[in-house]
């Protein structure tokens, strides 16, 4: 775990960090890295039953995983790439857009996995593919983005609270009839 994640996990509870100041819970650094808590915990749990889950249940894990790098990768690139954008400067612009090209490719694993059948042999590797990409870009950006923005003049506070308006948005929105179909087709083998 890194550094981040574990402050971040503090901050989520409300608790300070040993020897540090209590961080923001709406600070957008802290918020994206608990949502990488999130994903990673999903990872593992897929990582753990996909061998003894039903086709229904892996199913289910995986597109549960899909939804939240969705969700991670829309507040990203509508809140958090261009505030971050518009404060990053050379190398670290850089960064930032090798970090949406790497969502690129992670969005291609997410529609494979939607459009193949959990009983497919290549649905676990897919998934377990989509995961370690994920993980490195996580990794990527805390380490190398984060650290940069924490000592840039974004507002993290205000950049954050946008980011949480725009995630309860995109978490609440009802389910539509294509969605349900790569669903369906996910976890049941149908159209």
């Amino acid at each position: 775990m890194t550094v981040a994640r574990r402050d971040a996990a503090h901050a989520q509870r409300g608790h300070a960090p040993r020897g540090k100041a209590t961080l923001n819970p709406h600070d957008a650094l802290v918020l994206l890295t608990a949502d990488h808590n999130e994903i990673d915990k999903l990872v593992r749990e897929f990582e753990r039953h996909h061998k003894t889950a039903s086709t229904v249940e892996k199913g289910k894990l995986a597109l549960r995983i899909c939804h939240a790098l969705e969700i991670d990768a829309a507040i990203k690139r509508e809140v958090f790439y261009p505030a971050a954008e518009a404060v990053l400067e050379g190398e670290d612009k850089e960064l930032l857009g090798k970090a949406q090209v790497e969502h690129d490719g992670i969005r291609r694993l997410i529609l494979k996995i939607e459009n193949t059948p959990a009983e497919d042999p290549s649905f676990d590797s897919t998934v377990t593919v989509l995961a370690e990409h994920a993980g490195r870009l996580m990794n990527k950006e805390e380490d190398g983005l984060f650290p940069r923005l924490r000592h840039s003049r974004l507002d993290l506070v205000g950049t954050g609270e946008r980011m949480a308006a725009r995630k309860t948005e995109l978490a609440t929105v009802p389910i539509g009839p294509r969605l349900l179909r790569h669903a369906r087709k996910v976890m049941g083998g149908r159209k």
